[in-house]
């Protein structure tokens, strides 16, 4: 998984889990992976009721907690709508995982509006140079190409600019 800038996610996560160790343990595993606990507004839940897990999952992508007696019936609740299942014993790292993960199959596709890479590019190798008070050797620097490279670049830019406003 990629931790370039701002990539990673963090999800507010609603509990639903009955036994008090469970409830903590996995307050305290999301908590530490930087994840909030939430009350209310949940992008991903958690619950250790199995029976009543595809109900929540019609608002928000739903994880079950399953032993290995549990494991048929987590499936089943997935084929009825919920998303996943955490085993326990709980293994470190796996909630966050899963949560990641839930989180992931509720984001929407990018609109049919996004901009171009070639505008957003172009937007922030201006902003760079903007806040290089215009030193393109510093700026050159900051966005980790060559001089030349940025030339190149701008040069490119200004004349899409120019044949844009000249449409």
């Amino acid at each position: 998984m990629s931790r370039c800038g701002s990539v990673l996610r963090m999800a507010r996560v609603q509990l639903h889990v009955d036994d008090p160790a469970n409830r903590l343990t996995l307050h305290t595993l999301l908590r530490s992976a930087g994840h909030t606990v939430v009350d209310a507004g949940a992008q991903v839940a958690i619950t250790d009721t199995i029976e009543t897990s595809p109900g929540l999952a019609a608002t928000v992508p739903v994880l079950v907690l399953a032993g290995a007696t549990q494991i048929r019936d987590a499936v089943a609740a997935m084929q009825r709508g919920v998303y996943g299942y955490i085993f326990l014993p709980m293994q470190p790292g796996e909630a966050d995982v899963m949560v990641r993960r839930a989180l992931g199959s509720n984001v929407a596709p990018p609109a049919p509006s996004a901009r171009p890479l070639n505008e957003v590019e172009a937007d922030y190798i201006l902003d760079v140079v903007r806040q290089c008070k215009g030193n393109r050797a510093k700026a050159a620097r900051v966005l980790g190409v060559g001089r030349n490279t940025l030339w190149r670049k701008l040069k490119e830019i200004e004349l899409r600019r120019a044949s844009a406003v000249g449409q």
